[in-house]
């Protein structure tokens, strides 16, 4: 069907790869991927590609420190499943792309647009092609056997392509980093992780539903994978941690030991 054009061995001259990759047997076998990406354990996805994501221009100022800096940073997660999985959506859109959360530009140096009411925000945003979401209700849980028991974050829809590729539709989502390292959850010992996403007006937590029957689609990422990501997790958290030093110096050092 097509082919990865990501660093091989032998090739002299390849695309950048940024992505941590986990994919089926299948869609390796019909892109030509590595053997490497292969995990069988994937379940509800043909290929999932995950990096760090850095949203919009850098905000200075925390703490009063004009020199304290900080960029957003943010799971991505780039989902390709079987255009024939019919999901619950809250669209019929074929295409979104909400490219101001992604793309630094000029426009994070300007407000946003004040929007009155709610019915006026619909409109406002209808009018933009493209705007429209597709899903609801997406996030990353920890799991033990058919329970969540760990709700990492909430994932936010970036873009949507119905068709990106033959038979597959593409789906890419971003949600907030730093909650793999909650001290009441890490206690738990959870080692396996899923995306899963809400059935239209169920409003329970998490750790109310079951994976089998309450959500309207599961995608069980393989451990090897989700291992990786933690560590990227830490790595955020940590530069967040070192921002509030900068920040608020005098409160760190009364904590600090003496």
């Amino acid at each position: 069907m097509g082919y990865y054009s990501g660093p091989r061995p032998g090739k002299s001259r390849y695309t950048k790869d940024d992505y941590l990759w986990v994919v089926t047997p299948e869609f390796a076998a019909a892109y030509c991927m590595p053997s490497e990406f292969i995990d069988k354990t994937l379940k509800g996805a043909e290929a999932i590609a995950y990096k760090l994501v850095y949203e919009g221009a850098e905000n200075c100022g925390f703490g009063g420190n004009k020199e304290a800096c900080s960029r957003r940073t943010a799971h991505g997660f780039e989902i390709y499943y079987k255009s024939s999985l019919q999901l619950p959506s809250v669209s019929s859109t074929k295409y979104n792309y909400r490219a101001f959360y992604m793309i630094p530009s000029s426009k994070h140096l300007i407000g946003p647009h004040s929007i009155g009411t709610d019915k006026d925000r619909q409109a406002w945003e209808a009018e933009r092609p493209g705007s429209q979401r597709r899903f609801k209700g997406w996030g990353l849980v920890g799991v033990k056997g058919p329970k969540p028991v760990w709700p990492i974050t909430a994932l936010r829809e970036i873009q949507y392509i119905e068709e990106l590729l033959p038979g597959y539709n593409y789906l890419s989502v971003e949600g907030s980093m730093g909650y793999f390292s909650n001290p009441r959850y890490e206690k738990l010992g959870v080692t396996q992780f899923a995306l899963r996403l809400d059935k239209p007006g169920d409003t329970r937590d998490d750790e109310q539903k079951d994976l089998r029957s309450d959500y309207g689609h599961v995608i069980h990422l393989p451990e090897l994978f989700i291992a990786k990501i933690r560590q990227v997790d830490k790595q955020g958290d940590q530069a967040f941690r070192e921002l509030l030093k900068q920040a608020l110096p005098e409160v760190f050092r009364k904590a600090a030991p003496q």
